[in-house]
């Protein structure tokens, strides 16, 4: 992984009194796979990806590469200044951004998760596997582990850097013609429970033996962790990022402060601390803020960026996606609050009901 800092200095050195603003993003990535009870891939990736954009009296262009040699900045750089020259002014341009304090959040970059080597993903792979061939089940799945860093810097003193590291574990078991699917995640392998998702996929497998056809007809619906979080996602992107609300195209336009779902719903959106915690910046380098965009069923706050808190006399809430983009600022690290039941005693509780672990490919 490139040393953001030194690239972050080139890129300035060569830009010189133009104002500039560069996100260096890299990661390094691994990924072992297994499917009929073999496994059947090991990949690494490394890379380092480097925008930056450039402005000029409500002018601005944008130049990107993946390699930080001077002379491909330099050359970049000039064809941009040359682009840059021929824009049209854009009077909504905002400037450069100033910098401003961000609150430090919990560990989340573990260097033993980031450098988990091949032997321990295949052994994550082996234990499901010697376990299903015993029990005449087939499994497949990914086991994978990285990390991530992100640098936001610009000619005004920006100098935000954030790194973290992660594991996945998601795997898929097949029994007869039952399947069972389970998967945990973290930025700390240590404290991912491979035998627990091993021992749910395998259960559910077993269970959905023999499937049977239902009826049309009403059904309670008990979503698990993952199903929910894919609704929910949906609901906090387009619903509560300034943008979409500015434009009449969010569910909640015109309905803050309304009820718009159930009242046991309340979401946030924060990335400072909890179940969902994150960068703690957004891509302009400004700092993220707690946002809580439903309380018990009622449109609450909104999202946002620098630009569309200009539109709406507020201000940025540390929401910003790169620029350019065509959605605005968005939440990212969305968390719902928990109810007062399990998920064990909601299906005690139904007497005609679907259980639904995961939705596949939601959007809208």
């Amino acid at each position: 992984m490139h040393d953001h800092k030194t690239i972050y200095e080139r890129v300035f050195r060569i830009t010189g009194s133009c104002p500039a603003e560069v996100i260096v993003t890299s990661s390094d990535s691994s990924l072992t796979r297994f499917a009929d009870n073999v496994i059947s891939q090991n990949v690494s990736d490394t890379s380092t990806d480097i925008s930056v954009r450039i402005m000029d009296k409500g002018r601005v262009t944008r130049f990107s590469l993946n390699q930080p040699s001077p002379h491909l900045i330099k050359a970049a750089f000039e064809r941009a200044l040359a682009a840059l020259k021929i824009q049209k002014k854009d009077p909504m341009l905002m400037p450069l951004a100033k910098p401003a304090a961000f609150a430090k959040t919990e560990k989340m970059f573990f260097p033993d998760t980031a450098a988990l080597s091949p032997r321990y993903r295949a052994e994550a792979a082996g234990a499901l596997i010697k376990k299903c061939k015993k029990a005449g089940a087939v499994a497949y799945g990914t086991c994978e582990n990285g990390a991530t860093a992100v640098t936001i810097a610009n000619s005004l003193g920006i100098r935000a850097f954030h790194k973290e590291s992660y594991a996945a574990y998601g795997v898929t078991v097949r029994d007869r013609d039952g399947f069972g699917w389970a998967e945990d995640s973290g930025f700390d392998a240590g404290k991912i429970d491979f035998g627990a998702v091993d021992r749910t996929a395998m259960e559910k497998a077993r269970m959905s033996r023999n499937p049977k056809a239902l009826p049309p007809g009403r059904y309670t619906v008990i979503l698990e962790p993952a199903a929910s979080a894919s609704l929910v996602s949906s609901i906090g992107f387009y619903g509560f990022g300034a943008q979409f609300y500015q434009e009449g195209r969010s569910f909640t336009a015109g309905k803050l402060g309304k009820k718009v779902l159930s009242g046991m719903i309340t979401l946030e959106d924060n990335a400072l601390e909890g179940p969902s915690a994150g960068q703690p910046f957004d891509y302009e380098g400004q700092p993220r803020q707690k946002v809580v965009l439903i309380r018990g069923g009622i449109a609450g706050s909104l999202v946002h960026d620098r630009k569309t808190a200009a539109k709406a006399g507020t201000g940025t809430t540390g929401h910003a996606l790169p620029i350019p983009n065509t959605y605005g600022p968005v939440p990212l690290n969305l968390s719902m609050a928990a109810g007062n039941a399990s998920a064990e005693d909601m299906i005690k509780n139904t007497e005609k009901g679907i259980l639904v672990t995961s939705f596949h490919y939601t959007n809208l």
